[in-house]
């Protein structure tokens, strides 16, 4: 029986008292997210490099995106993340993200990792040591009632925040390949997760994704972005994925600043 996995090289790498796999595979996973306009001047601000510039969609705003991941069995076992980051590019210029991108069921978008929480020590440990994604310990809990998906993210008791998302009708959906940006040492790393074929949900309604903050830092920071009202949401419920280790590296900078 042919598999996702099928032919990919999948390389042993010691690492501390254990073996790791590279790429790492993600044999059973689902998530939930939604993304909401936000100034392009309030993101700008919390970019670590100038040649990182956000995709607009309109002259004046780009998106934060929320994620829940739900990795029900992975090489790394199972564990929650909760990936909040905004679309961009590496250049010199701001690049318009055309509405029919978001509206695709397989779109391709390049994202800078603001946050990175996850449940469990290794995920963190091996995302930090391997690409400095910003991870930390949190505690992610999921709930599924009537036609709602909610996310509640903590940390040590503390409220960051509660995403709620209308489960949207699904259909079939191809591959598609999400580019996330980090930086480590004066440089700018790209990984790339690529999704298997699945069944998936998107929405544009207003009233189909409700974001709730707390009182900690990140809610603070996540309040002063000034986020505006929800520009999509989405619902993967089931798919496999492949992790890449860091495939492009660029300077932070360029000669020009």
């Amino acid at each position: 029986m042919h598999t996702f996995f099928d032919q990919i090289a999948h390389i042993e790498v010691p690492w501390r008292d254990r073996t790791l796999y590279v790429p790492i595979f993600y044999q059973d996973a689902g998530l939930f997210g939604a993304t909401f306009l936000t100034p392009l001047d309030k993101v700008h601000s919390l970019l670590p490099s100038p040649r990182m510039q956000p995709l607009r969609v309109t002259p004046w705003h780009t998106l934060t995106t929320i994620t829940a991941y739900e990795y029900r069995d992975s090489d790394l076992g199972p564990y929650n993340e909760v990936a909040i980051g905004f679309p961009i590019t590496v250049g010199d210029k701001t690049p318009s993200l055309l509405a029919d991108l978001l509206r695709s069921q397989n779109p391709d978008l390049t994202v800078y990792v603001h946050h990175l929480p996850v449940t469990t020590g290794i995920a963190r440990d091996v995302g930090v040591e391997f690409a400095n994604y910003p991870k930390f310990l949190a505690e992610i809990d999921y709930e599924k009632k009537d036609d709602w998906l909610r996310c509640r993210l903590s940390e040590n008791g503390e409220h960051i925040l509660t995403l709620s998302v209308r489960k949207p009708p699904i259909k079939a959906a191809g591959r598609s390949h999400l580019h996330s940006l980090t930086t480590r040492a004066g440089r700018i790393l790209r990984l790339e997760l690529t999704l298997s074929e699945r069944q998936m949900g998107t929405s544009r309604g207003r009233s189909d994704a409700v974001l709730q903050l707390g009182q900690h830092a990140i809610s603070q920071e996540l309040c002063e972005l000034r986020m505006g009202r929800p520009f999509s949401a989405y619902y993967v419920p089931s798919f496999q994925a492949v992790l890449s280790p860091a495939l492009e590296s660029y300077p932070e900078t360029t000669k020009n600043g």
